[in-house]
């Protein structure tokens, strides 16, 4: 098969809280430069709000975004077998998430196990305390937010959980009260893994114990961030010691120097946005907000969304700092505002495509990405037919 035919299995996931009476799930297409197909819908009573591809055993990971799955409580963790022919998937286990609104799953590099964060929800739970002196108070609970680390066995199916690190407080002028894990990535270089945390504003790092089967904190964890920042999605460099990381309270993104023992530096902080910008409101609040990022696998490039504005910004890396310096703006003939617009992208394996997923126009753009990283509107299957999409793997 030549290069110009190359056929990819392409995996979007479809993301609405409130459900409305849409089918959600996951559904898989067969994608080359002559269009996409449809090939299968698989789960659609799952809200999928992120995916991990493990392509050593064709094995592809979905975190169920829910507060309460049908007959039980909080998300789930669900694993698929890929047919490597059709693409078309095999749901082999499910578990439950131990917490509600997951919002990330990756496996560690070894194959043994499966890391998951729960972001939680914002609502609270009111009860009555009565003190030592016989009056009567109020306490706030919320629901627990945490880090699960699960046992994979040997063909990649969840088995149980081995250890749950809960995650409590929040920054100091944090408004969500609470804390709210969001992501967990690995390092490529081994074994260490940073969780970006919404409500405390900040980031921890943890390595496995691989004789207890535990998650040990490390580091300077957590490292704070600046009140309000709400570090949303990292991604490490797949060959030098740099974390990138985007922000959901501020358009910015910081560039750290971390080492293998979790101690973290920070080297730059650049803004995403122009000056004299004008922006998108709604209800008389600004809508502009990273949503994903990424990074090109030869590490020269970094690319990151932000929606509201509806854009793509890439940035070349500089090899021997890890600093940023802008590359490219991109914007996406997105009718719509508001920030539930792009939500999610993927980079195709051979880097040649990068697909993102427009939320409120139920489609996906297909972007070109030249030789030198630079992306481009394709103007082809921009009209796929599925409702939401947010989680999107190319494989």
């Amino acid at each position: 098969m030549s290069e110009e035919k190359k056929k990819y299995f392409v995996y979007i996931g479809s993301w609405e809280h409130d459900r409305s009476g849409k089918e959600l799930g996951i559904h898989s297409f067969q994608f080359s430069e002559t269009g996409a197909e449809l090939r299968d819908s698989v789960s659609p009573d799952v809200c999928v709000g992120a995916m991990y591809m493990d392509s050593r055993r064709d094995i592809l990971y979905c975190v169920d975004e829910t507060e309460n799955f049908p007959g039980g409580a909080g998300g789930r963790i669900l694993a698929y077998q890929v047919d490597k022919k059709t693409g078309s998937l095999k749901k082999i286990s499910e578990v439950p998430a131990f917490g509600t609104r997951t919002s990330f799953v990756t496996a560690d590099t070894t194959g043994q196990y499966l890391l998951v964060t729960n972001h939680g929800g914002k609502r609270t739970v009111i009860r009555s305390e009565r003190s030592e002196n016989g009056e009567y108070g109020i306490r706030l609970e919320y629901d627990e937010t945490n880090i699960v680390l699960y046992a994979l066995d040997e063909n990649g199916a969840i088995g149980k959980a081995l250890d749950v690190c809960r995650h409590s407080g929040c920054g100091t002028e944090n408004p969500d009260l609470q804390a709210h894990p969001h992501c967990v990535r690995q390092s490529p270089l081994g074994n260490l893994f940073c969780v970006c945390d919404k409500g405390a504003d900040a980031l921890y790092f943890y390595s496995i114990d691989y004789d207890k089967n535990t998650l040990v904190p490390c580091g300077n964890t957590p490292h704070q961030m600046p009140a309000k920042c709400a570090p949303r999605y990292c991604v490490f460099h797949p060959e030098k010691k740099f974390l990138y990381m985007n922000y959901e309270g501020q358009n910015r993104i910081s560039v750290f120097q971390y080492e293998m023992d979790g101690s973290v530096q920070e080297i730059q902080t650049i803004d995403v946005l122009q000056e004299n910008m004008e922006f998108p409101f709604k209800g008389g609040k600004r809508v502009v907000q990273s949503s994903d990022i990424c990074i090109h696998p030869n590490g020269e490039l970094l690319y990151n969304i932000t929606r509201g504005l509806n854009r793509i910004d890439s940035y070349r890396i500089d090899r021997e700092k890890g600093t940023l310096t802008h590359e490219q703006t991109l914007d996406l003939p997105v009718k719509q505002g508001g920030m539930d617009t792009i939500r999610g992208f993927a980079l195709s394996s051979d880097a040649k495509y990068l697909l993102v997923g427009v939320l409120t126009e139920d489609r996906v753009f297909v972007l070109d990405v030249d030789e030198n990283g630079r992306v481009r509107v394709s103007g082809r299957c921009e009209g796929w037919d599925l409702y939401h999409p947010a989680a999107l793997v190319c494989y």
